[in-house]
């Protein structure tokens, strides 16, 4: 059998800009399997290590740029040809596929397919851009990685399912966030529930604060926390916010405030419009909160069938949802959670690990034998 060791190259121009979840994600999954990759890159620049802050943010901008070109420029690729590796590549995200010369034994990680279901959620151009990156894969077939079962149908539905590798690959909840210190967060009411994530149309929290209003639970002492950085729609969920009494934006937290925040609240609300997997869904249930969340895709996957599942759509539905889980009982919690705790127990680390080396491995196997023959 031909020898894996230092393989591979990995595209991590996603860690430039991105400090969410599927970065985390990445980042552990890469430091899990250095005996696999040779190289990491960011944008054109070969690195061990994250770049400084300053460094990333210019390459960022310049990647931005290259990308930009080769949405709008498809001639681009004529004068300046795409990138090309000897070795096998693995992409964090579909989007640097726009970059380079695609192979058939890179591995491409899937979070979502969200700009191609879902367009009108996102700032403009990024469904031309990742339109453009999936062409490029579909011609290409690498080896599919995805972070969801609801990720792969979408990306069957709309690029086929003829790859030589489509595995699922559950991103692990993160440990130890239930331990260590906690920082209160000032101006939270004693009895909340709690949205984590960015703040904006994709995460539904318009239609989430609309229906926290119309559970008129702010006349019973509660309050509807949300905490995360903005994305496209944030300025109309600020302004709703305002406007509502009872509804508190600390905007994003550290691990800190978010772990005290976990542990005061009286439950969890996600009623998303898309998910690529759902971790603050799952670092809910981990923090033993029952959770509300949209029915159907990734959310459903993650929690299994303990949860309360609204329609994501109707306000009425989600503001009566918001009540039930006022006004479930202690047992009633317990047996939910025991339920939802054995539904996440499948998203471990160690079986994240070992789906993506073997991904890995079997990339650099394929590669070897192909040059061989």
């Amino acid at each position: 059998m031909a020898d894996p060791t230092h393989a591979l190259d990995c595209e991590f121009t996603l860690a430039l800009n991105n400090r969410t979840g599927k970065y985390f994600f990445c980042r552990d999954m890469i430091e899990a399997s250095r005996d696999l990759i040779r190289n990491c890159y960011y944008w054109r620049v070969s690195r061990t290590d994250l770049p400084p802050k300053t460094v990333a943010r210019v390459l960022g901008r310049l990647a931005r740029i290259e990308v930009d070109i080769r949405v709008q420029r498809p001639f681009s690729y004529r004068i300046v040809p795409p990138i090309s590796h000897p070795r096998p590549m693995v992409f964090t995200d579909p989007r640097e596929c726009v970059l380079y010369r695609v192979k058939p034994h890179d591995v491409v990680l899937c979070h979502d397919m969200g700009p191609l279901t879902h367009p009108h959620l996102y700032s403009p151009g990024v469904e031309q851009l990742y339109a453009l990156a999936f062409n490029r894969i579909k011609a290409a077939k690498p080896l599919m990685l995805f972070v969801s079962d609801a990720s792969r149908k979408d990306f069957v539905r709309l690029c086929g399912g003829d790859f030589p590798l489509m595995e699922i690959v559950h991103p692990p909840i993160r440990t130890g966030m239930e331990r260590g210190c906690e920082q209160p967060v000032r101006n939270i009411p004693t009895k909340f529930f709690l949205t984590v994530g960015s703040v904006g149309a994709r995460k539904n929290q318009l239609r989430a604060i609309e229906a926290f209003r119309a559970s008129k639970l702010a006349d019973n002492g509660y309050g509807y926390v949300i905490c995360g950085g903005a994305e496209p729609g944030a300025e109309d969920v600020l302004e709703l916010a305002r406007r509502t009494s009872g509804v508190v934006l600390p905007g994003y937290v550290n691990d800190e405030e978010l772990r005290w925040l976990y542990k005061n609240a009286a439950g969890f609300v996600l009623p998303s419009l898309l998910e690529g997997f759902g971790l603050p869904a799952a670092e809910a249930i981990g923090h033993s909160l029952v959770p509300l969340l949209a029915r159907g895709g990734a959310l459903e996957e993650v929690a299994g069938d303990a949860a309360i599942y609204v329609n994501p759509l109707d306000v009425a539905e989600i503001s009566q949802g918001m009540k039930s889980l006022a006004s479930l009982s202690e047992e009633q919690r317990k047996i939910r959670l025991d339920r939802l705790r054995i539904s996440i127990g499948r998203f471990s680390l160690e079986r994240a690990v070992r789906t993506w080396r073997s991904a890995l491995m079997l990339a650099a196997i394929s590669a070897s034998r192909a040059a061989h023959a």
